[in-house]
């Protein structure tokens, strides 16, 4: 008796403490001093590639599947080799924004070569694919490859290597609206914070749009799901840190319209559909206002003739 007598005031103030911290309000913003830079080593790699079968050849498309497919398969490797390095830092003009700048990490070799250069190799290269005859196809991909992964690699030096901007607030929301639609998803995906107080399993929304479509796509069917929440919270010893689920999915499938669609495989018949999809995790510091990690998969799934298949891209930050 006198056991359950002690017990029962720490079985109360467990229940108490339990239920305090399942309640509480958590900040999430990021916290930089002025004259610091926070530096992620950032990975965005495609890791596997399944494009559309077709037993039957193409002969009404200006553009070769097979070429489209290889060209498509080499800028793909050249995104997979390259290696980026995204800075956070205070904005010079507001204490409150946070400028972004992703920059990709070249050799000292290619990065020291002017435009001349590039230009003389370039042409260097196709008097040679002219004159030369290479027999195996294997071998013939692979020059081309490294070809399109120099010129690449060397023309994004001339920006600085700069290859994404952007500008939030200190609790997460998007300022840079005025940039392409495709680098501000990648500022939400990455960087965006639900900008107010929140709750352990309330969930909000990321300020983005994966999909796009012009005047000559008529939607039939469109589905979306965009939930973002913290999923617990971890307590160290000297630290809090938010683990946060990221849960977004879009799908559209109607009739593309376009008079000029045979002439890139496009068959009218045909219903077309597109499906992205974000599945990540991420380990936020809320004392330190900073990820620790973050981790995640963007799927991209269509049937349009030349971009048919699903490609799955791998995004990574590491301080």
């Amino acid at each position: 008796m006198k056991i359950k007598k002690k017990l029962l005031p720490i079985l109360l103030l467990l229940f108490v403490f339990g239920y305090s911290q399942t309640n509480d309000k958590i900040v999430l913003e990021w916290k930089i001093s002025k004259n610091d830079t926070l530096k992620y080593k950032t990975t965005m790699n495609a890791v596997t590639i399944e494009l559309e079968k077709s037993d039957q050849k193409d002969t009404s498309s200006i553009f070769s599947k097979f070429d489209f497919q290889k060209m498509r398969k080499s800028l793909s490797e050249i995104n997979s080799d390259l290696k980026y390095q995204t800075n956070l830092f205070i904005n010079k003009q507001n204490e409150n924004y946070i400028d972004i700048e992703m920059k990709t990490i070249s050799d000292n070799n290619s990065s020291n070569e002017s435009l001349s250069q590039i230009m003389a190799e370039m042409k260097k290269d196709n008097n040679k694919n002219s004159k030369r005859k290479i027999e195996s196809k294997d071998k013939e991909e692979e020059i081309d490859s490294l070809s399109i992964k120099n010129m690449f690699k060397n023309l994004s030096s001339f920006n600085n290597n700069i290859v994404l901007r952007g500008r939030i607030s200190k609790t997460g929301e998007i300022i840079s609206t005025y940039y392409k639609n495709s680098q501000k998803n990648l500022i939400a995906v990455l960087f965006e914070l639900p900008n107010r107080e929140v709750l352990v399993g309330e969930k909000w929304k990321l300020n983005l749009s994966l999909l796009e479509m012009d005047q000559n796509f008529i939607c039939d069917s469109l589905s979306k799901e965009n939930s973002v929440y913290i999923e617990k919270v971890i307590k160290t010893e000297n630290d809090r840190i938010a683990v946060i689920k990221y849960n977004i999915s879009e799908f559209v499938s109607g009739d593309f319209n376009n008079p000029m669609a045979g002439l890139f495989g496009v068959e009218k018949d045909n219903k077309t559909f597109m499906k992205i999809t974000h599945i990540a995790t991420g380990n936020f510091s809320i004392d330190k206002g900073k990820w620790i990690s973050y981790e995640g998969k963007m799927t991209i799934e269509t049937n349009f003739s030349i971009l048919g298949g699903k490609t799955k891209t791998e995004f990574k930050l590491l301080e």
